[in-house]
């Protein structure tokens, strides 16, 4: 048998940096009748979506769970040229990790008997949960146990290529660069609101932020996750793998993953 790892080391892994080739792409976020940069009504601060919350919440599960240790492939990824291309590359490396790492963590809790209120939630493409109206996100956290169409999206996730949307942008005075900022924030706000899902995501080759819905068009965004963000088990950091891990354990308790209407 492999040597075997803890959970948080697993999770401590950066992806390699992933560049882009300008061919003159559009830089255009996706729009829709449904929802419009104008729905962003409110944005505040997610402050404690952060490596303490998560180390007080699941520091012990993260720290003895054991699992096979996967590393990131060593070759430098192939640039990105479209969020179709941004969408391999986090398959590629991000996926299947975030997977693995919910059902090791999951199998930790049932085994433990602290599974509790919390429901066994895998994570994968958009389109392996409910897709309302056909609408479909980029990725999905859903109950794996339950028919795909009944499947609801826990906390739905959207991939920008970081020409599209940076977190940087919130801070500009110009109304371009706030439109721009807002479009995809109005877009996972719709996804959530379509579940009536509390929790979500943006994601680009950059930097993921994670999103808690207060209500319609009212969000608050986590601090930034830099892509290549790593660390090790005495000096843990808060990477795009610990968050998405994160945000699975957040969408499995059945309380409080759905707002209360």
């Amino acid at each position: 048998m492999a040597n075997m790892i803890s959970l948080l080391e697993y999770l401590q892994v950066g992806p390699p940096e992933v560049p882009v080739i300008n061919q003159g792409q559009s830089r255009q976020n996706t729009t829709n009748q449904q929802y419009n940069h104008s729905d962003i009504s409110f944005i505040g601060f997610w402050d404690d979506f952060n490596l303490d919350t998560i180390m007080n919440q699941y520091g012990q599960l993260l720290t003895e769970a054991q699992i096979e240790p996967d590393p990131m492939p060593a070759s430098p990824p192939p640039p990105i040229t479209s969020e179709n291309s941004l969408r391999r590359r986090c398959a590629f490396y991000l996926e299947a990790k975030v997977r693995r790492a919910l059902r090791r963590g999951f199998e930790w809790l049932e085994a433990s008997g602290e599974l509790g209120n919390w429901s066994v939630v895998s994570f994968g493409e958009g389109d392996l949960a409910q897709t309302p109206d056909n609408f479909v996100p980029d990725t999905a956290y859903f109950r794996p146990d339950l028919p795909a169409r009944t499947r609801q999206n826990r906390a739905p996730g959207e991939l920008k290529p970081s020409y599209k949307w940076s977190s940087s942008l919130r801070n500009s005075d110009n109304p371009v660069h706030q439109r721009k900022f807002r479009q995809p924030l109005s877009q996972v706000n719709w996804y959530m609101g379509q579940n009536n899902a509390q929790y979500g995501f943006l994601l680009t080759n950059n930097e993921l932020v994670a999103i808690r819905r207060i209500d319609n068009g009212m969000l608050e965004l986590s601090d930034s996750i830099p892509w290549t963000t790593s660390g090790n088990v005495t000096q843990p950091r808060l990477t795009v793998l610990l968050a998405l891990w994160y945000l699975g354990m957040l969408a499995s308790d059945n309380g409080p993953w759905q707002i209360q209407q």
